[in-house]
C-alpha cells in the first residue's frame, strides 16, 4: 500500500474514539430514559422537586431594596397570568407574614402554617390537596434574601400548564447530565492519549519497516518493548522478511552462478570467431561481445547486491574518477566523443571503490552510447561526495527517468545494450545509502545525473 493510500485511511484512534463516543451517547440516552421515568412514577419525591422547582424560580423576582422586599414576577412564569392561572397560586411572605406579593392566595391562606409568621417555623411545609388527583398540592420553602428572611409558597391543581416535565428534565440533567458530561468530555481525550500510546511501538516499527532491505538478511524489526499484539505482529513481519530474503538471495545465486558459467563458453566463442575470416562472422563476433558483456554486467551487479555491509575503504573521489575516465577516453574519442573531468572541492568518502567506479564507469558508458557523434561529457566531481555526469547530447526524449533505474529498462529501446548500466548504478549508489538526482537538461544541454554518496 503507497504512503498516500495509507494515509487515506481512517485513524484507528479516531474510529475507537467514535465507537466510544456513540456507546457513551446511548449508555446515557438509556440511562436518562431510565432516570425520567423513576422520577416520573415516584410522585412524592416529584411532587417535592416540582416545589423547589417553582420556588427558586419565584425566588428571581425577589429584590431586597432600601425599602425592605420587593416582588416582579419573572416574566418567563406567565402561567400566573395567562388562561391557566387558576389552576396555580403563589404567596411571597415576609418574617412577619405580610405578604409581599400573592396570585389565587385564598387556598394557601388556608393551607399554610406560617401565615402567622415563620419566623420560628420549619424550613419547608408541604400538603397534598387532593390525593385522588395528581399534581394537586402546595407547600412552602424558607429563603435568605440578604439579611431578610423570605417565605415563597406555591400551588398547583393539575399542572395544566405541564411544569412538571421541564422539573422532569431539569433533575434528569442534574442526575445524569452534570456529573457524566465531564466524564464524556475527559474518556475521549484519555483513550485518544492512551491509544496514541499504545500504537506508538507499532508506528515506529513501521518505520523500521520502510527502511529495511530485502537484500539484508540481517534486519529485524526489534520487539523489545513492544505490547504483546504489537510484538505478535512484528514477530510476523520479520518472518516474512526472513523468507522474502531468502527468495532474494536465491534468484542472486542463480543469476550469478549463470553468468559466471556462461563466461567461460562466450569467451571460447569469441576466440573461436576471431580465427574466422568472413563478414557473417564480424556480425556474429558482435552480438558474441555484446552477450559477453550483458554477462560481465550481471556477475557484477550480483556481487553489489550481496556485498552485506560493503568494503569501507578510504576513497579520494578524485582520484577514482580521474582513473575511470583516463580509462574510457580512447574509448570515447573512437566513437566521436570528448570527455571532460572538472574538479569542485571534491571531498573523500568511506566506501566501496568498486561500486563508486562501476557506478561513474556505467553512467559515461550511457551518455556516450546514448548521444549522437560529436557530443561532449563532462563529470565534475564535487562538491564533497558527489559526483555529475552531463552531456550535450538531445537529453530524455521522454519522462520516463523514474523507470531507467530498473534492469534491462532502457531511455532508447533502439539503443545498444542490455539496460543493466544505470541499475548498476543504482545498486552502488544505495550500497553506500546515497541518493541520485537525475535532470531532463543539463547546463551543456543534454542529460544529468548527480550521484550523492552517504
Amino acid at each position: 500500500m503507497s504512503t498516500i493510500e495509507a494515509s487515506a485511511q481512517p485513524s484507528l484512534v479516531t474510529s475507537i474514539n467514535i465507537t466510544l463516543g456513540k456507546v457513551a451517547f446511548a449508555t446515557i440516552v438509556i440511562v436518562s430514559a431510565i432516570v425520567f421515568t423513576l422520577h416520573y412514577i415516584d410522585y412524592d419525591h416529584l411532587y417535592l422537586d416540582h416545589l423547589n422547582y417553582e420556588a427558586r424560580s419565584l425566588l428571581a423576582g425577589v429584590k431586597n431594596g432600601p425599602d425592605g422586599l420587593s416582588f416582579t414576577l419573572p416574566p418567563h412564569m406567565t402561567r400566573y397570568d395567562q388562561d391557566r392561572q387558576s389552576g396555580y397560586g403563589f404567596r411571597v411572605l415576609d418574617a412577619t407574614g405580610r405578604p409581599i406579593a400573592a396570585k389565587q392566595d385564598t387556598l394557601l391562606g388556608e393551607l399554610s402554617p406560617w401565615s402567622a409568621g415563620f419566623a420560628d417555623a420549619s424550613e419547608l411545609w408541604f400538603v397534598k390537596v387532593n390525593t385522588e388527583q395528581p399534581f394537586h398540592f402546595a407547600g412552602g420553602r424558607r429563603f435568605r434574601v440578604g439579611d431578610s428572611d423570605v417565605l415563597i409558597e406555591m400551588m398547583t391543581l393539575g399542572d395544566p400548564a405541564g411544569v412538571h416535565w421541564r422539573v422532569l428534565m431539569h433533575e434528569t440533567a442534574e442526575d445524569i447530565w452534570l456529573p457524566v458530561l465531564p466524564l464524556a468530555l475527559l474518556i475521549p481525550a484519555a483513550t485518544f492519549i492512551s491509544v496514541r500510546r499504545a500504537l506508538r511501538p507499532l508506528a515506529g516499527a513501521a518505520r523500521r519497516a520502510e527502511t529495511v532491505n530485502p537484500a539484508d538478511p540481517t534486519q529485524r524489526l526489534e520487539l523489545e518493548g513492544m505490547p504483546r499484539e504489537t510484538a505478535a505482529f512484528a514477530s510476523a513481519i520479520n518472518r516474512l522478511m526472513e523468507r522474502v530474503s531468502a527468495l532474494v538471495q536465491s534468484e542472486k545465486i542463480f543469476i550469478a552462478s549463470a553468468a559466471h558459467e556462461l563466461r567461460t563458453p562466450l569467451a571460447v566463442m569469441l576466440l573461436e570467431l576471431e580465427k574466422i575470416d568472413h563478414p557473417r562472422a564480424r556480425r556474429l563476433e558482435a552480438d558474441v561481445r555484446g552477450m559477453a558483456e550483458c554477462v560481465d554486467r550481471l556477475v557484477l551487479l550480483a556481487r553489489l547486491e550481496t556485498i552485506q555491509p560493503p568494503e569501507l575503504k578510504e576513497l579520494d573521489l578524485a582520484t577514482i574518477a580521474g582513473e575511470a575516465v583516463d580509462r574510457m577516453r580512447a574509448w570515447a574519442e573512437a566513437q566521436d566523443h570528448k570527455i571532460d573531468i572538472r574538479l569542485n572541492n571534491p571531498g573523500r568518502l568511506r566506501g566501496d571503490p568498486v561500486a563508486v567506479r562501476e557506478a561513474l564507469r556505467s553512467l559515461v558508458e550511457n551518455a556516450v552510447k546514448h548521444t549522437p557523434a560529436g557530443t561532449s561529457v563532462c563529470v565534475t566531481v564535487g562538491p564533497d561526495s558527489t559526483i555529475t555526469v552531463e552531456d550535450s547530447g538531445p537529453g530524455f526524449v521522454s519522462d520516463t527517468s523514474d523507470q531507467l533505474f530498473q534492469p534491462f529498462r532502457k531511455g532508447n529501446a533502439s539503443a545498444e545494450g542490455a539496460g543493466l548500466g544505470l541499475t548498476i548504478v543504482r545498486q552502488a549508489v544505495e550500497l553506500h545509502r546515497g541518493s541520485i538526482q537525475v535532470g531532463r537538461s543539463s547546463a551543456l544541454g543534454g542529460a544529468m545525473f548527480k550521484l550523492s554518496f552517504a
